[in-house]
Formats: structure tokens, sequence, C-alpha cells
């Protein structure tokens, strides 16, 4: 969440503790075909240092074909969609800071079978609200209570935003959060915020520069993933090129050597409409159709108001969107 949403996300904390909404916020993120026999033949299989360090971990392909679920309401029409796409999808579901593990026990188990599963411990709009301390503790109960059945663990988001409160406080928590998950033998991910053209100017600090600053050695250089997360509509209308973005992404690897790259999270500021229909399907078609050729790009992006914009897969006209976006990321690959 960019800062516009956090500032409603504070606005709506109380009345999101009174009615236990299990989205990020009610107003706005930043103010988520039939089967071919094997859904992963055109994709590459990816360098996964887990795939036999633990018997317990599945291995995950490449490129990541994913989405994001803010709400875990109407489980059967997320999983009917997934049996209804063309690729296994990556499932990205927010764990909401004020929901305990059991919150979302049915849904992992639900989900698990159809799809892989990402797990974003703590959101942008969420960091301010929760001590390292207590995020220490919230993230070894969710590891305790879902171990392997989350393939790849967030343990960061956005962590370069300048609406997340102190950076020695972030750096502090995803630092904890890595470390908890690496001694598990977990796959770790990290979400930063791509800003180029848009931050907040020197109080706002890049990827890059965040990363030189604020993410240990250690940490940089044992993820296992590094994502970007990119709205057009809080960046001024700006699409990067396909040029820019493997420039982009060659600066990151510099820093992040071991981890495979690409986009944690894409979407538009508000559920789409039939006004923003139009810009939402050009964003969707365009990101998830990149062609970067690079050997550690995996894709991902992880569209965030999947189940509000794409479910039910039958009468939304963004799932169609969706399920060409994986075909054509899947020949981009």
């Amino acid at each position: 969440m960019t800062k516009i949403g956090a500032i409603g996300a504070a606005a709506l904390a109380t009345l999101v503790l009174a009615c236990g909404s299990t989205a990020r916020h009610a107003t706005g993120r930043h103010a988520t075909g039939r089967k071919v026999s094997d859904r992963h033949a055109t994709g590459k299989q990816a360098s996964d240092r887990h795939a036999s360090g633990s018997a317990a971990l599945r291995p995950v392909p490449a490129p990541l074909f994913g989405v994001t679920i803010n709400q875990v309401s109407d489980l059967s029409q997320i999983v009917a969609s997934s049996r209804r796409l063309s690729h296994r999808q990556t499932t990205r579901i927010y764990f909401n800071v004020m929901r305990p593990p059991a919150y979302y026990a049915k849904a992992v188990r639900v989900l698990h079978p159809d799809s892989y599963l990402m797990g974003e411990l703590l959101d942008s709009s969420e960091e301010t609200g929760i001590s390292t301390s207590a995020f220490g503790a919230r993230t070894k109960a969710y590891l305790r209570a879902f171990g392997a059945k989350i393939d790849i663990w967030e343990i960061g988001n956005e962590v370069n935003g300048d609406w997340l409160g102190s950076y020695r406080t972030v750096s502090a928590k995803l630092t904890e959060a890595y470390r908890a998950v690496a001694a598990r033998h977990f796959r770790t991910a990290l979400t930063l915020y791509y800003n180029a053209g848009c931050g907040d100017g020197s109080q706002e600090l890049s990827p890059i520069a965040f990363t030189r600053k604020y993410v240990p050695a250690t940490v940089r250089g044992g993820l296992d993933y590094v994502l970007l997360s990119y709205y057009e509509d809080s960046c001024r209308g700006i699409r990067p090129s396909a040029a820019q973005w493997t420039s982009f992404f060659k600066q990151l690897h510099k820093l992040y050597p071991h981890a495979q790259l690409g986009f944690g999270e894409i979407g538009m500021v508000n559920p789409v409409t039939a006004t923003t229909l139009a810009s939402a399907r050009s964003l969707m078609a365009h990101y998830y159709g990149l062609k970067i050729d690079l050997r550690y790009y995996v894709g991902g992006y992880f569209w965030w108001y999947y189940t509000e914009d794409c479910l039910p897969a039958a009468s939304k006209p963004l799932w169609p969107v969706l399920n060409r976006g994986f075909q054509a990321e899947a020949a981009a690959h």
C-alpha cells in the first residue's frame, strides 16, 4: 500500500477492529479456460535451493503465475477459478495483522491442492501497527501453524515506502522474519516498492538505496525471491518499457545475486469499475505479458484485487484477461 492508502487505513482502523474485515481496507488499496493436461509444460524449472533440501517442500516452477487474495470469505470461487486457469497459479494470501493463524487454516488447506501458496506476513499498510517483538512472535506462530504448506513466505512488503515509519524498525522486522523462516529452511521473499519518478524525494529511498543501507548482507545473500510492487496509477501513469525493467532487474541482481526476481504486486488503487475497466485490461495484459529476458526473472505480478476484479470467473470481464495474461507470460518465458 502506498502513502494514500496508509492514511485511509489509519482512519479505518477502528472500523476494521469493530467489524473484523479481512480486506486491507474498505475503500482502496493506495487512498486483487480449461486446463491443459500439463499446466507446467511451458514453464522452466526454477533454480530452487530448497527443492532437495527439505522433503516437506514441493518444487515451485518458474515462472510464477501470481494473484493476491485479500479475503478468504468465498474459497469455492477461488478454487473454481484455479481449476479453470490455463496455468497453475501461485496464490498470495494477505495475512491480516489482526487475525491469528487459525483464521486462515481452512484457506490454506483448501487452496493448497490447486495452487502454490505465498504468505504475506505483514502488509506495508500495517507495518506501524505492530512492534518488532510482536511481529517476531506473529511470524513464528504462522510458521508453526502452516510450515511448508506455504511455499513462499513474504517477510516484508513495500519495505522502502516512506509510510512504513522508521526504516531501522522496518529493517529489524524483515531481518527477524527472514531469520525465523530461513532457520526452518523455507523459501523467503522480499517485496520492494518501485518509485522511480514518483517517490517522495530524499525521505523515501529507492529500492536500491534501501537495500544498500537497510537489508543486511546475510539477508541479501539468502533471499529466494526479491520482488517489486508497482502501481501505475500511483505513479503518474508512468509505464516503464521492458528495456527499463530489464535494466533495473540487472541492478537488483547485483545486490541479490542468489534470488529470483520479479513482481510481487501490481494492480490499481481501487477495485475495477466500468470507468476503469479499460485501464485495468491494458495494465493486466501488459505486465503479465512482459518479456524480460533474464535467467533469474520469474514474473509473478500478483494482481492485488484478484477476488474483487476476477471472481466469479464466469461473470467478471477481467478473468479472461488474466487467463490470457498467464498464457502470454508462459510464452514470454
